[in-house]
């Protein structure tokens, strides 16, 4: 059984005050500080999204603003590793990349034939940043060894290690931007 030790009111307080902080700095060490408590106490964020949204909500948006509008090409890079850690903490349904019934709009899962909320087919939608198997033209998921669908090989073990596409260097799976030449990997 885990404990749940939620983030007290003063921690939150602090939080979105240091990542309000016109001082470059103590934007930094909040966002440490985030990424540690995603590591240490994830159950905490997910608290916070259960019982506190407006908090999390605070967090994220500071966050947020801190990538779309901070000078510091430092501090953006580490607020956008912030923002992953602090959603893969939270779960998939923050992630941009969810499939979408082209009917409906409800969330589908790309291996379905049907839409589970208003049965639609999904054999002719077209769905965004989806790739799509070159042997049976079915939707895939980027990390798949195999297609679900047919069985055919879609990538060699060693094509597993992730590279950034400008400079070719080996970078972390988890990383949003290349920390040698500052591209987006994602």
């Amino acid at each position: 059984m885990v404990t749940v030790i939620p983030l007290n009111e003063e921690e939150k307080a602090s939080v979105v005050k240091g990542l309000r902080s016109a001082v470059p700095a103590t934007k930094l060490v909040t966002l440490k500080r985030l990424v540690d408590l995603t590591e240490s106490r994830p159950e905490s964020f997910q608290y916070m999204d259960m019982y506190d949204k407006r908090s999390l909500n605070e967090i994220i948006t500071g966050i947020e603003y801190i990538i779309s509008y901070d000078l510091d090409e430092v501090l953006k890079r580490e607020a956008m590793v912030t923002l992953e850690k602090v959603k893969r903490t939270l779960g998939i349904k923050f992630f941009n990349s969810l499939t979408l019934c082209n009917k409906c709009n409800g969330i589908i899962d790309v291996g379905w034939e049907h839409c589970i909320h208003c049965g639609a087919s999904t054999e002719n939608m077209v769905f965004d940043d989806v790739e799509y198997c070159k042997e049976c033209s079915k939707p895939i998921l980027p990390d798949w060894m195999h297609c679900a669908h047919c069985g055919v090989e879609l990538k060699k073990k060693e094509d597993t290690i992730p590279k950034c596409r400008k400079c070719r260097r080996e970078v972390d799976a988890t990383w949003l931007v290349c920390p040698f030449c500052g591209a987006k990997l994602r």
